[in-house]
């Protein structure tokens, strides 16, 4: 994920940072996301807007130059999705954007269910972790 660009202390911060296009495409994946993931949370971690989920980072947000990025934070989960999504690009485990295309609420609550259930399964698996 991108470490440097955009140093925001909060997500709104970092939205109004980024290019006015790449930031409102961000806002719609973001408030999609916050709409799928029951109590989700919005913090900065790795300078980057993530959505949490049971205390533990579920997905986050960037921009580069060319395209915006939904990182998926699982490997195994971008494995498993090649081939299958309608849109974007995979490029590892981010699902790249462009400013002019945000993710449909179909592929973000699709993404949003997936990882959630990967979280679910690890956490209830050993009580007490994040």
């Amino acid at each position: 994920m991108p470490r440097e660009g955009y140093p925001a202390a909060t997500v709104d911060e970092y939205l109004a940072a980024v290019p006015a296009d790449q930031g409102a495409a961000l806002r719609v994946v973001r408030d999609r996301l916050v709409d799928a993931v029951p109590d989700a949370g919005q913090i900065i971690s790795y300078r980057v807007p993530t959505i949490t989920y049971r205390g533990t980072g579920l997905v986050a947000l960037s921009v580069a130059k060319a395209h915006c990025s939904l990182h998926l934070m699982s490997p195994p989960l971008a494995r498993s999705l090649a081939g299958s999504l309608p849109e974007g690009r995979l490029s590892g485990a981010t699902l790249q954007f462009g400013a002019d295309s945000p993710l449909s609420e179909e592929t973000v609550r699709r993404i949003a269910g997936l990882r959630m259930a990967e979280v679910d399964a690890r956490l209830d698996a050993h009580p007490g972790t994040r």
